[in-house]
């Protein structure tokens, strides 16, 4: 099995990552130049480094990531592709995702500088992000996926790494934002159903929550004050696609309540606005129709809700103050992120060929 006594700050894989790409030609020399300048072979970063809070997107145009006042290039490995950009719950991190041949591969973008540098040193091992801690100073993340599957959770600053004594068919997880507990879910395989569970902090002593012998609950967020928790539940099938419901829950389990019938399949989360009164996520215009997604939200406070036909292509992301949400949405052959007023209850194009828009907050 990997140990996480392996894991090493990111100079350690500066070294082997040169190692590899020196026994290739001159161009992947060039690229291998800048991409290890673009990750800083040196230090662990800087702890409590300063930086600007607002709000931020992906260009495909010039491949940046373009910020209120500044921009960064952001070139991904080589044979990479741009998977997903989820910014910390607080603080100046960015967790990227790319889907690599090898598998997921996750990085951490440091916004006061401009640098990225692997979660993990080994160059050869899947990640993928699971959650963040929400205080933004670590990221658990599931690795191993096609070898020996573990959890663990990595310090942001110094890259080191702390193993969860959980399942290994994990493949959800959320944290508490008032005491760090963690919430997981895992199945078997297809036919087997899910369980959820609820530990103390690095999910020690957990209980289980939830048993779904016919259903996957999946992508579960608690609340702001982490009183609530929101999730997904989808038939226990192999339809890519299939209809999904939002239930919500107090945080000990008790009083599950179907919220809305919602798209699933695609990984996107139901997302809390900031006062905690409000959900924002993917659904349907026809629940038979796995194509005719929009963005709804749910208001707790009325049961009622605001529906926008679009097809989102991200999870939507709320502003600081709650008083928009911004989403990236396809057009044919082009994507585009969106800006859609709450008050309103409109949505303007923002920013063209661009994706992936979020706040440093």
């Amino acid at each position: 099995m990997f140990s996480t006594r392996s894991l090493r700050p990111v100079k350690n894989s500066c070294s082997r990552f040169t190692h590899y790409r020196l026994l290739k030609t001159g161009h992947w020399l060039l690229f291998t130049a800048y991409w290890l300048l673009m990750i800083g072979c040196a230090p662990v970063a800087k702890p409590n480094a300063s930086y600007t809070p607002g709000f931020f997107y992906y260009s495909r145009d010039t491949s940046s990531l373009v910020f209120d006042d500044r921009s960064f290039g952001f070139p991904a490995p080589s044979d990479c592709a741009l998977y997903a950009i989820r910014p910390a719950p607080r603080g100046r991190w960015i967790a990227v995702e790319w889907d690599c041949p090898s598998g997921p591969r996750l990085g951490l973008f440091d916004s006061a500088n401009g640098r990225i540098r692997f979660a993990i040193s080994d160059q050869t091992m899947d990640s993928r992000l699971l959650a963040w801690y929400p205080d933004g100073g670590s990221v658990y993340l599931k690795i191993g996926m096609l070898s020996f599957p573990q959890v663990i959770r990595v310090d942001v600053e110094t890259l080191r790494a702390v193993e969860l004594s959980v399942s290994a068919f994990v493949y959800d997880l959320a944290v508490s934002p008032d005491d760090g507990r963690v919430l997981y879910s895992l199945s078997s395989g297809i036919g087997f159903g899910s369980e959820t569970w609820l530990g103390a902090e690095n999910a020690k002593n957990a209980s289980q929550l939830l048993l779904e012998p016919n259903h996957i609950t999946a992508l579960a967020q608690f609340s702001p004050d982490g009183s609530k928790i929101a999730y997904i539940q989808m038939p226990d099938s192999q339809e890519q696609f299939p209809a999904g419901e939002l239930w919500i829950m107090d945080s000990d389990g008790g009083n599950a309540f179907l919220a809305a019938a919602t798209d699933a399949g695609r990984g996107f989360p139901p997302v809390w606005s900031p006062s905690g009164d409000k959900i924002a996520f993917v659904g349907r215009n026809d629940p038979a129709d796995a194509s005719s997604i929009n963005l709804t939200i749910y208001d707790l406070k009325n049961s009622s809700f605001i529906i926008h036909p679009s097809s989102l292509i991200t999870a939507p992301a709320w502003s600081p103050d709650g008083a928009f949400l911004t989403f990236t949405a396809r057009e044919g052959d082009t994507i585009a992120v969106w800006r859609y007023e709450l008050t309103a209850q409109r949505a303007e194009k923002i920013v063209e060929n661009a994706c992936c828009a979020g706040w440093i907050r």
